[in-house]
């Protein structure tokens, strides 16, 4: 049956155990687990950190990354301006040469066009003494025939004969 007495020192032998178990098993259970989820939070914290960490390398890597690129291009393009400078000022070169051969043929030209012209007023001048001497040999005196022979120069150095050949 039922007895009060027995009741109350069930309660109080009840109360006993919990006060013990709270002491012996509540407590230190209750430590580990307040440890544990500090440590578990931590390596959250600490995964979340290195995370934001490896995020902000991976950007950092790629800014550099962008910036290599950039500066290759520009080295490129660089190298590319240079390359069309140098074709420009090779080119520019050549046509000044080749100008220069062309005065310098021009000229030579010239000179030896000059030279033949003279050369060929020479000898019609030597052909012309020789006829004329032959011609007027006994008709003509010295002055005479010196005239005689600028009168022909000067036709051949006359515009209505023709430039030198």
């Amino acid at each position: 049956m039922f007895s009060g007495t027995e009741f109350l020192w069930e309660t109080v032998n009840f109360l006993i155990l919990v006060v013990v178990l709270w002491r012996i098993l509540y407590q230190p259970v209750r430590k580990f687990l307040d440890e544990r989820t500090a440590s578990i939070e931590g390596q959250i914290r600490a995964a979340e950190e290195q995370r934001a960490a490896a995020e902000k390398m991976r950007a950092d890597l790629e800014k550099q990354l962008a910036e290599q690129s950039r500066q290759a291009k520009e080295y490129i393009d660089q190298a590319v301006r240079r390359g069309e400078a140098l074709q420009a000022e090779i080119i520019a070169k050549a046509k000044q040469e080749a100008e220069e051969i062309r005065q310098r043929a021009i000229l030579d030209i010239q000179l030896e066009k000059e030279k033949a012209w003279s050369e060929l007023k020479e000898h019609v001048v030597q052909l012309s003494f020789e006829l004329a001497s032959k011609v007027v040999r006994a008709s003509l005196d010295q002055s005479a025939h010196e005239r005689l022979i600028e009168d022909t120069l000067a036709k051949l150095d006359d515009p209505q004969m023709g430039e030198p050949v």
